[in-house]
């Protein structure tokens, strides 16, 4: 009893170390990938899409398909794979210590952003709860600008310095702000975004180029609430504006630091776009995002086609002698009639068996067979079933008992990831 949970145990460390190999083998090539992928999304959003509003938000959509780019065919059929995509299979596959840095790299940022999280959430859950223009938002002494955070749901966080400030329709109009940030799933988009920060941590740009994505998403909501509140640009800039400057009197009390060259510049590009509100088609906004996601759905469709599948099978198998000569036996018709196996035994055919020995010139009398076991990249796999034949008899069939280690609950879970 003891010994078969020592052999369970040694398994599951064994799976948790091919889990470490497959995944940074995957993520750190993606992490590769995406330095390409936001230098032509910074080009993109300066350039062609700088006045379009709508395009600029949705063009950061490209980075959900890069997580998913590891186990493209590309990375393994092309002539040029040894030089410039195979040393980093090999790398993670021999070298643990890299490895293990990187799945270490993930835990860390992972526990670095679920850290800052947690601790936003507890000061909200400290927060005073008021029903202000028929919504019920959360009040901070704190003095910063409004903000919503949350997943289910998302909540609505306003300084009391605003509150007591601002008019009822200014408040509206700021509540109504933070509203379609949350039902244009702006919050989500963050979420997934730090998700991408985590898996990819090695480009340490995708945290710096956060700030950009975070204009973004607020310049679509701007145009989405200047037309849905009903008020023109010049109103909504100049609340913006007197947000600002009740947040300056705050911060001048004692309260924090007013903001840096950074903030205000930003503040001027914001007010800026703004003032370059045209009224928007909200039927030809939906049928673009309806066009983008089902680009983006097509393009997950043809990575999945032409990446390398979950698993492949191994259909040959390894002839091993005493001396330790080995004989890689190719799948074939005679050799799956020679050898053949269900959960516990395996059968060998005497006649079949012995063309296999003649094709592959093998004299030997006692061997080791090894079949089974499956790939999950080029060079990467698991499992796989090893028996000892004495041939040296004359019976027509042999049948050798074994233990199929493809049954094992590890195996099967590497398998199906």
């Amino acid at each position: 009893m003891n010994e078969n949970i020592w052999w369970s145990f040694l398994r599951f460390l064994n799976l948790l170390d091919d889990l470490t190999i497959y995944f940074s083998i995957q993520l750190g090539r993606c992490a590769v990938l995406s330095f390409p992928a936001l230098v032509l999304v910074l080009i993109l959003r300066r350039s062609v899409l700088e006045k379009r509003v709508f395009l600029k938000g949705m063009v950061w959509g490209t980075f959900l398909v890069v997580p998913f780019l590891g186990k493209l065919n590309l990375f393994y059929d092309s002539p040029w794979k040894p030089e410039m995509f195979m040393w980093w299979n090999d790398l993670c596959m021999v070298c643990w210590p890299v490895r293990y840095a990187y799945t270490l790299g993930i835990a860390v940022s992972a526990g670095l952003l679920i850290r800052k999280r947690r601790r936003l959430y507890a000061l909200m859950r400290h927060l005073d709860r008021r029903c202000i223009c028929g919504q019920e938002v959360l009040v901070s002494e704190m003095a910063a600008m409004p903000f919503a955070s949350g997943l289910f749901p998302g909540r609505i966080v306003v300084p009391k310095v605003m509150v007591e400030e601002l008019r009822e329709k200014e408040l509206e109009l700021l509540l109504l702000h933070e509203k379609i940030h949350i039902c244009q799933g702006h919050l989500w988009c963050f979420f997934l975004w730090d998700v991408l920060r985590v898996l990819l941590w090695p480009n340490l740009l995708l945290s710096v180029c956060t700030r950009e994505l975070r204009e973004d998403l607020e310049a679509i909501c701007d145009q989405v609430a200047i037309q849905a509140g009903g008020r023109d640009a010049y109103a909504y800039g100049e609340l913006l504006i007197r947000t600002m400057k009740v947040l300056r009197t705050e911060v001048f009390d004692g309260t924090a630091a007013f903001a840096g060259e950074k903030e205000y510049k930003a503040v001027r590009q914001r007010i800026q776009r703004i003032a370059e509100y045209t009224p928007y088609d909200r039927r030809k906004v939906r049928a673009l995002c309806v066009c983008g996601l089902s680009l983006l759905a097509g393009v997950f469709l043809m990575v999945h086609n032409y990446s390398f599948p979950r698993y492949l099978n191994l259909t040959d198998m390894v002839l091993t002698n005493d001396a330790g000569k080995f004989w890689i036996l190719r799948d074939s018709d005679i050799l799956r009639k020679a050898v053949s196996a269900d959960e516990e035994k395996v059968f060998i055919e005497r006649a079949a068996m012995d063309a296999v020995l003649e094709e592959y010139k093998i004299e030997d009398t006692e061997f080791s067979i090894l079949f089974g076991g499956y790939e999950k990249l080029p060079g990467f796999g698991g499992n796989g079933n090893l028996v000892y034949v004495d041939y040296a008899g004359q019976e027509e069939r042999m049948e050798i008992p074994y233990e199929n280690s493809d049954a094992y609950i590890t195996a099967r879970i590497l398998r199906w990831i």
